[in-house]
């Protein structure tokens, strides 16, 4: 059991692309595709928000913008058809907010649940989590 945590700790800290460098998922973690986007409920408020789609590319992340690095990224619409926001980071559990034309040139997909799948947020600095949004399933 403890191999196991291990393993999942480590897949969870690689970045998307070295996770998932041939586009497959973990084979405990089957991903489905959601035609209308998946829905992530935030820890904190309880606010459901919609994953649109899915996305990979190179962004930098540190404030020299010496050395672009694979980052994985994500598209979210709110309960209002005004609130739309784009994440973007090396890994899941390090996001941050940005806006469209940051991520414009990563490559997209329909957005796929995957059980116990989770974006945590942070400031732009890094050091504290703005928000947790876990998977819950495709929307309706």
């Amino acid at each position: 059991m403890r191999s196991l945590t291990i393993t999942a700790a480590v897949l969870l800290a690689l970045p998307c692309s070295a996770a998932q460098a041939d586009g497959s998922n973990p084979p405990d973690a089957p991903s489905k595709s959601c035609p209308r986007g998946v829905l992530f409920k935030s820890l904190e408020s309880g606010a459901l928000t919609t994953v649109i789609r899915q996305g990979f590319g190179k962004a930098f992340f540190t404030m020299e913008k010496d050395q672009l690095q694979p980052a994985t990224a994500a598209e979210l619409k709110g309960e209002n058809e005004s609130e739309h926001a784009f994440i973007y980071g090396p890994r899941r559990s390090y996001m941050f907010l940005t806006d469209e034309d940051f991520v414009k040139d990563f490559t997209w997909r329909p957005a796929e649940t995957v059980p116990n799948a989770f974006y945590t947020v942070r400031t732009d600095d890094g050091d504290e989590t703005r928000f947790t949004l876990v998977d819950v399933g495709c929307a309706p």
